[in-house]
């Protein structure tokens, strides 16, 4: 009953490409975290005795953003969520190949954004950390 909801794009949406550079650069994601842990240390040591830079308001609309993109996410994903744990047991739910479970389609687009959208949201502690914005 959702079909009409759907971006034809979201309906047409192949993990397979992004899955499989996913899987080729299993560095990455340790890289990033490096670099998060290095900008920390070099900008707390940069910052000392220095005025934080006012980015309240960059933050606030860069958080803003990343909310609005978590909560479109979620109405995207939870009808599957639901229909998944409705219709399947827990083994399934958790055990099952997660390509061919829901892969493919609107899901498999959102799953992949939501996984992705992590950098972002480590690029957004590293800055609040930095210029201790909060």
């Amino acid at each position: 009953f959702l079909i009409h909801k759907y971006t034809s794009y979201e309906l047409t949406y192949e993990t397979v490409r992004l899955s499989h550079c996913m899987v080729a650069t299993p560095t990455l994601p340790i890289i990033a975290e490096v670099l998060y842990g290095v900008f920390i240390v070099a900008g707390r040591f940069y910052f000392n005795g220095r005025p934080a830079w006012d980015w309240r308001t960059t933050m606030a609309l860069w958080n803003l953003g990343l909310s609005i993109f978590s909560t479109f996410g979620f109405c995207r994903g939870f009808p599957h969520l639901l229909h998944d744990f409705y219709y399947y047991s827990v083994t399934e739910n958790f055990c099952f190949d997660p390509e061919s479970f829901y892969g493919s389609g609107a899901t498999g687009l959102w799953v992949h954004l939501f996984v992705l959208s992590k950098f972002p949201y480590v690029i957004q502690t590293m800055c609040l950390g930095i210029c201790e914005c909060i």
